[in-house]
């Protein structure tokens, strides 16, 4: 015997709600419509939103391509990507250039023609994002588009001009993350870095090994990756492509290069198994959603059976209703437990992220003195530069990971004072760009080279011999010599030697010193700087956690409102009615209670018999 196979869950929900919406109609619950309009938006989202990540020039933009099967990101080997470019699918080829001057604001839309998409999203577009963050919105009809998928190639990281920091804000939104590397090398220490801060930041991660083509060994690259992820603790499945083969392969028509390109199986990936775990995940959020709307009314119904059923108990049961919906109405009142919590954790949040980067930056700041007094600061400036901006990147960097996962922990911390609603959702956090942060830093300041010219030199070394000629000329004189005589010259060419040594060490020490104090102000402005932004950060992070839960309090206050009411106008029916209604909710709450089981299934929680919010006595 054959079982017939259940249908998807996307499938059991619109049905759960849609009954939940005849029922609340039917019982006057209309504050209930909110919340089962939510679930079915996210039933309904199809989208999944792809942020394509990696290192300056590993072929991200190529990648992106290839997948399209467009020459939509503009591929160079000299000039790269400096601004993100948001691919999506559209009826006809459009691009426009967005500024996003700040939260308040709405963002400025500039329409280009998708042929010079190239002169605005690379480097030939100069000093960009001057008034805020900016980003390219390119759309275009593509199979893998219309099925939902959305790319957002990046600008390379890696690099001091390169806007690593935007990377990482574009995670938290992303349903998927892929990071690019070639199979030129092995994964470096700071690309593993980076995949471990997006593992924090994105749920889920594919690593794509680009331009196989350009590497025979790139078999034992592949295997040398994906060791290095195992020693790491990352599982983050590997993929070996080559967007040229593709390229080449839909030029000439050859369905061998196009398979040896392995980009297919990237798509396939995507759009089977990727696609799949976004949309089960989007169910269990909207199942979450469905089980508050069944414990809304569940509340309202119980509160009315148990009013008919006890008769002695019928006003005890509306006083702890109303009881019920004092305490929801505290709830939204600024003296109420959550908003201290919220408070005192945002402000402690504020302290912690200031102290966990100035923590951060000391370390850099002590490196960076150590590489200083072990070389010569004038000879090896420019490469100091660069690896101090890429460090204090870093170190910002792994400030905002950090920074994000404890906002999380303190929405949970809230959510629990809500635990009269059941199941209090935390919303999603987002955190603005710090890019304009990290890149509104002025960098180091300049040091003297320390190069002398031969003329330099030798006026040194003259000056210094000066003194010895001069002694042990007139030391010579005494047995008859001449005051300029061999001993005195040679006399002279020691200690002019030795003044000149010692003025080297003299102008090394200051140039040292002039390292230092560069790299303590650059510091300093760092921590100023980001510490500003840091604060501004957590405003409106406590912002989005207050008006979330003063709605929920609402939503809460409205229904135990309701449900008092009810409650009240039933006891005071005739004993027929109350018989007849006592049935119709005795099937209604089995229904429920069954409805409730099969949506909780969904969203990978136990159900729980006892309604949450309101208890009544046996």
């Amino acid at each position: 015997m054959t079982h017939p196979t259940p249908p998807p869950s996307r499938e059991v929900l619109e049905s759960v709600a849609s009954r939940l919406r005849a029922l609340a109609t039917q019982h006057g619950r209309r504050d209930v419509h909110p919340t089962i309009d939510s679930a079915l938006e996210i039933l309904s989202n199809d989208a999944v939103r792809v942020v394509v990540v990696g290192q300056f020039k590993q072929g991200k933009s190529a990648l992106v391509n290839a997948i399209v099967d467009a020459p939509v990101c503009p591929v160079d080997d000299v000039i790269a990507t400096s601004v993100p470019t948001v691919v999506s699918w559209g009826e006809r080829t459009t691009a426009t250039v967005v500024t996003e001057i700040s939260r308040e604001h709405d963002a400025l839309r500039t329409d280009i023609d998708p042929a010079l998409l190239r002169q605005h999203v690379t480097d030939l577009a100069g000093e960009i994002g001057l008034i805020g963050s900016v980003r390219a919105e390119v759309t275009l009809p593509r199979p893998i588009l219309a099925a939902g998928f959305t790319f957002v190639d990046t600008p390379g990281a890696g690099r001091a001009q390169a806007r690593t920091s935007t990377n990482l804000t574009l995670l938290p939104q992303a349903d998927v993350a892929i990071m690019v590397t070639d199979a030129t090398q092995e994964l470096t220490e700071p690309e593993i870095t980076f995949v471990k801060q997006a593992t924090a930041l994105c749920d889920r991660m594919i690593c794509v090994i680009t331009k196989t083509d350009m590497q025979q060994q790139w078999r034992d690259i592949v295997a040398v990756n994906a060791s290095h992820l195992r020693n790491a603790k990352l599982e983050v499945p590997l993929f070996a492509t080559s967007a040229l083969l593709r390229t080449l392969a839909n030029h000439h028509s050859e369905p061998a290069w196009r398979a040896e390109s392995r980009i297919d199986e990237v798509s396939a990936y995507l759009q089977n198994n990727v696609k799949a775990e976004v949309r089960a995940s989007r169910q269990r959020i909207a199942a979450r959603e469905l089980l508050s709307a069944i414990q809304l009314i569940e509340i309202d119904l119980q509160s009315q059976l148990h009013a008919l059923t006890s008769a002695n108990q019928g006003q005890a049961v509306i006083r702890e209703l109303q009881s019920s919906e004092a305490q929801a109405r505290q709830l939204m009142e600024k003296s109420a437990r959550w908003q201290q919590t919220l408070s005192d954790g945002a402000g402690d949040l504020v302290t912690d992220t200031e102290f966990d980067l100035r923590d951060r930056l000391r370390t850099v700041g002590r490196d960076a003195e150590e590489l200083i007094q072990a070389s010569d600061p004038g000879k090896s400036w420019d490469a100091m530069g660069d690896w101090l901006a890429d460090s204090v990147t870093q170190a910002v960097s792994d400030n905002f990971v950090w920074t994000h996962q404890r906002s999380k922990h303190l929405a949970d911390l809230v959510a629990q004072h809500f635990a009269l609603e059941g199941r209090a959702a935390v919303p999603d956090l987002a955190l603005g760009d710090i890019d304009g942060v990290v890149g509104s830093l002025d960098g180091l300041d300049p040091v003297n080279p320390g190069s002398l010219s031969l003329g330099q030199k030798f006026m040194i070394g003259l000056k210094g011999s000066y003194g010895g000629v001069l002694m042990f000329g007139l030391m010579t004189t005494v047995a008859g010599m001449a005051l300029v005589n061999p001993i005195s010259l040679a006399a002279g060419v020691v200690m002019g030697g030795f003044a000149y040594r010692n003025d080297s060490r003299q102008r090394l020490e200051q140039r040292r010193a002039e390292a230092r104090n560069a790299v303590r102000k650059l510091i300093d402005e760092t921590i100023f700087q980001v510490s500003k932004d840091a604060r501004d950060q957590m405003s409106f992070v406590k912002r989005q956690l207050r008006d979330h839960f003063i709605d929920v309090a609402d939503d809460l206050k409205k229904s135990l409102n309701a449900a008092a009411a009810k409650a009240k106008n039933v006891v005071q029916l005739p004993q027929t009615e109350r018989e007849k209604l006592v049935e119709n909710l005795t099937r209604e709450i089995r229904n429920l209670t069954a409805l409730r089981a099969t949506v909780a299934t969904i969203a990978d929680e136990t159900p729980d018999d006892d309604l949450i919010g309101v208890r009544h006595a046996a």
